[in-house]
């Protein structure tokens, strides 16, 4: 049995692997290609007055951006929360170091870590990036290039600072509930990764229908947030076996 469910285990490192390389070479190789980037944000770009009417819509910056943000941090809290609950408020173990070590070993603990190192992974590649977002670029009345992926940033021009996509990161990072709860509670992780991805897109989408990002970017939110997540959970599990 032990040995079977290593193989399964297995099995599953190399499909997420296989998944992870895929979906890389999609977003480098025929996504640009394709460049749904500019006809996805068409419809909310008004020519004449060459700005996004919907950059400062109260629902979109409201709740949509501000809201759903303060959302994701105090969900990442109560996964804090709930894992000091679960690991001290209980009567046993009375030993104060086992404790500590339930606290470590809880599923909650790792969302709340997955959540905060996946977003701010996400927000230190945004910090270092060059492209900017559409209403900064010079076809959407901005002021810095429209840069292909791995295009430098021309001598002279300050960086955009607008990839991958920092909202979305907050909806997908609810990943970590799927990667949390997935060898304990199945159907409880595979409902909360459908969730996490319907989060970072909607998230996401609104964004761009703000100007404020292409699809691209936040579909490599979504790839950097898988991968810091699996190997958070690939570590987790060595970490057990051990």
């Amino acid at each position: 049995m032990t040995l079977h469910f290593l193989n399964m285990q297995n099995r599953y490192y190399l499909q997420q692997i296989i998944g992870l390389l895929l979906s890389s070479l999609f977003l480098i190789m025929i996504y640009p290609k394709i460049d749904l980037d500019k006809s996805l944000i068409a419809p909310y770009f008004d020519v004449a007055s060459h700005r996004f009417l919907l950059k400062h819509h109260a629902f979109l910056e409201q709740f949509m951006h501000l809201t759903l943000k303060r959302v994701m941090i105090i969900v990442a809290l109560s996964a804090l929360l709930m894992a000091f609950k679960n690991s001290f408020s209980v009567p046993k173990p009375h030993n104060f170091l086992a404790r500590v070590k339930r606290f470590f070993a809880s599923p909650y603990f790792f969302v709340f870590i997955g959540m905060v190192v996946s977003t701010s992974t996400v927000a230190f590649l945004k910090s270092i990036n060059v492209h900017g977002c559409p209403s900064d670029l010079i076809p959407y009345g901005g002021h810095l290039p429209l840069l292909s992926l791995f295009e430098h940033l021309p001598s002279g021009v300050e960086a955009g600072h607008c990839f991958p996509g920092g909202h979305a990161s907050g909806g997908f990072a609810l990943m970590a509930f799927y990667y949390a709860f997935r060898d304990s509670q199945p159907k409880f992780a595979s409902v909360m990764l459908v969730v996490a991805i319907l989060m970072g897109f909607s998230m996401g989408w609104a964004q761009m229908m703000r100007g404020e990002h292409f699809l691209s970017h936040n579909l490599w939110s979504a790839w950097v947030v898988w991968l810091v997540l699996f190997v958070l959970y690939f570590l987790k599990k060595q970490i057990e076996k051990n």
